[in-house]
């Protein structure tokens, strides 16, 4: 049975990476993102407490997937959807990758990001069904308590489902 494609933002990959999670998840599924989250992975201020580092060779060796973003395509989408032309970087280019090849609304895809107005502009898009928490793939990855006790707020389950809950009521506009 092939692996349950997934799409990951930069923040996700950085965080699996933090907590351990990256190798079981990658494992598991097949990971996939765009050339702009690999860029923001594997740059930042080594000086920030913040910082996690990551092996090139580790992040590709993960990776199922890497898929370069146009201009035209990034246009297109903030063009379809302007709510998405305030997005981050990574989580535009990953957008409008997924847009522009039609992949969404899928029961076999899953997007993961921790982004509130990611979140928002998903809703937008019809995709909001579609978004996962990191928490969620790394239990079903087999990820132990230690290492999902140790994600982040907004890397959690009850977190994604307080959003989506507030993105349908309409309290997050």
């Amino acid at each position: 049975m092939p692996k349950i494609r997934v799409f990951a933002d930069t923040n996700v990959i950085l965080e699996s990476f933090r907590t351990g999670c990256w190798t079981a998840i990658s494992n598991h599924f097949a990971i996939e993102t765009v050339e702009k989250c690999v860029e923001e992975t594997l740059t930042g201020n080594p000086g920030d407490p913040r910082h996690v580092a990551v092996s090139p060779a580790a992040l590709n060796a993960g990776l199922a997937g890497r898929h370069s973003v146009t201009r035209k395509e990034l246009a297109t989408l903030v063009l379809s959807n302007p709510s998405c032309g305030t997005l981050d970087d990574g989580e535009k280019h990953l957008f409008a990758w997924l847009f522009a090849n039609k992949l969404l609304p899928s029961q076999v895809i899953v997007v993961t990001t921790a982004d509130k107005a990611a979140l928002v502009a998903s809703n937008g898009l019809g995709w909001l069904d579609c978004m996962s928490s990191l928490e969620d793939l790394a239990r079903k990855a087999g990820v132990g308590r230690v290492n999902l006790d140790a994600l982040a707020l907004q890397y959690r389950d009850d977190w994604l489902s307080s959003i989506k809950t507030k993105i349908r009521l309409g309290i997050i506009p």
